[in-house]
Order: structure tokens, then C-alpha cells, then sequence
């Protein structure tokens, strides 16, 4: 099946630049994602984004049960890997606004869709986005793109650094475009952001070196709560769990997303 953006640019090709312009302006996709409590909105380009992130919630019920135990306070919510913004967006309606969200989305493209969401849903005084890469080093880093259709908004499987996925094999990138990495230790002094209560931490395979940047933050007793996706049947996985227990926290609970692949929920001990 073609998706929505090989369509469109297709079409546009078969008119003049001037009429292609003027049509691809005003040509918006916009529908509601699956979640029940709240009226969410997507900006559409792309066949991830319809097929899979307005399916979100279907996809990852866990994660939001999760993100609605925030209710009732003003938390700080880290959403590292936040792609075009759905769980975000759940968390910046469940807190009714009185939270305060940064999602980090280093792909160009599916960052730009979730400045346009965030836009869409009147949520840019509780969501801040960063396009930034956390990492275990605060240096340039190379971001490979995996493949043309990662690409696209809402694409994912992209690695920073060493071009390995995120079962531990190394790819060839399509596409690699140097941006700014940061320890989260060293991001939160520089720029003086608050201290995480919660962290959602999907990265397809980079999460340890994530978590090994910020074990100062982690060591704050105010962050009381991560979901992370670990591959559970690589030594790297059996690693991450050692370094959170290590650093406080303990496993509440396990949710199988496929294969060896889980999310997993911390809470501090």
C-alpha cells in the first residue's frame, strides 16, 4: 500500500510547481488518536502516523495507565523518545494542564510534527519539545536514519553514535545528520530544567547510555517513577535493569510488547 506521503508527492509532480505549492499548503490531514478520557488531535503526513500512532493507546495501554496515575499533581514528566508526541499529549491533557511535559524528539521530521500537535491541541504552555539526542556524553553526535521510510514522520528505529538497532545488529543508515547530544545531568544544570517525577524512555536500543548520563538526576529522590522498553534477551537489556536497581528503583511490573521486547515499569524502592 502507498502511503499518504509517496501519494501526495506523486500527485504533486504531475502539475506545476506554482499549483503544486498552493495545493500541498492547504492539503491537511487531521484526526482524532484513540485515547478515551480526552479529545486529541494528529496532524497526518505520514502511514506511521495514521496506521500506528493514532493507535496508540491500543498499542501500549500499559504506558497510558501509567501516565494517568500523574493526575492530580504538578509533576514533571520526561518523554524521551516522544516521536510525534501522542504520550505527551496524554499527559498534558490528564494533568489538565497543570503538569509540565518536555518530550525529546531528535528526527528532524517527525519533531516538527510534534511542534505542529502540540500546536494543535493548545498544549504548548505544559508541553516544552526539545530536539535534542540524550546520550552518556554531551558532544555532536552523528543520528543515523535507518532507512527512507524511517524517514518519515512518526518513523522510528534510528540510533545515535554507533549504528547498531535496537536487537544489537549493526545496519548500514540510510541517512545521518549531526546534532547535539547531552547528558541529561549536564542539560538539567546548563539550562536549569526541574528534576523529572516520571520518565518514559523509548529510544530502540539506546536507553542505558541515557540512563548512565543521568545518574546524578536519578539519585534525586524526587524522581519516583520510568516506563522504559528494554529487549530483554540482550546482555545490554539484563545491564539497564541491573543500573536502575542499582540506582534505587525496583520492577513494579513487565508488559510484552513483542519477542524478547517489554516495557518496563520502575518505581523507587
Amino acid at each position: 500500500m502507498e502511503n499518504t506521503g509517496a501519494w501526495m508527492t506523486r500527485m504533486l509532480c504531475q502539475v506545476s510547481p506554482r499549483t503544486a505549492v498552493s495545493i500541498k499548503g492547504k492539503f491537511k490531514i487531521v484526526q482524532k488518536m484513540d485515547y478515551p478520557r480526552r479529545d486529541i488531535y494528529l496532524d497526518i503526513e505520514s502511514g506511521y502516523e495514521f496506521f500506528t500512532r493514532l493507535h496508540s493507546c491500543k498499542k501500549e495501554p500499559e504506558t497510558v495507565h501509567w501516565i494517568e496515575t500523574f493526575i492530580g499533581g504538578r509533576e514533571v514528566f520526561y518523554d524521551i523518545g516522544a516521536n510525534v508526541g501522542v504520550y505527551s499529549l496524554i499527559a498534558a491533557k490528564s494533568m489538565g494542564g497543570d503538569g509540565k511535559i518536555f518530550s525529546f524528539e531528535p528526527g528532524f521530521s517527525s519533531f516538527s510534527q510534534l511542534c505542529k500537535n502540540i500546536y494543535l491541541n493548545q498544549c504548548s504552555d505544559s508541553i516544552t519539545p526539545l530536539q535534542i539526542a540524550l546520550s552518556n556524553k554531551t558532544r555532536l553526535e552523528a543520528f543515523n536514519y535507518s532507512s527512507l521510510e524511517g524517514i518519515e514522520p512518526g518513523g522510528a528505529l534510528h540510533s545515535l553514535g554507533e549504528c547498531v538497532d535496537e536487537n544489537g545488529k549493526p545496519f548500514i543508515p540510510f541517512w545521518h545528520q549531526k546534532l547535539m547530544g547531552f547528558r541529561l545531568d549536564d542539560l538539567i544544570q546548563e539550562f536549569l530544567l526541574p528534576i523529572p517525577n516520571y520518565i518514559k524512555l523509548d529510544v530502540d536500543g539506546h536507553e542505558l547510555e541515557i540512563l548512565e548520563g543521568g545518574k546524578e538526576t536519578l539519585s534525586n529522590p524526587e524522581v519516583k517513577s520510568l516506563l522504559v522498553e528494554i529487549n530483554e534477551g540482550l546482555s545490554k537489556g539484563q545491564r539497564l535493569v541491573q543500573f536502575l536497581e542499582g540506582a534505587g528503583f525496583g520492577i513494579k511490573s513487565r508488559h510484552l510488547i513483542r519477542e524478547s521486547m517489554s516495557n518496563i515499569i520502575f518505581t523507587r524502592m
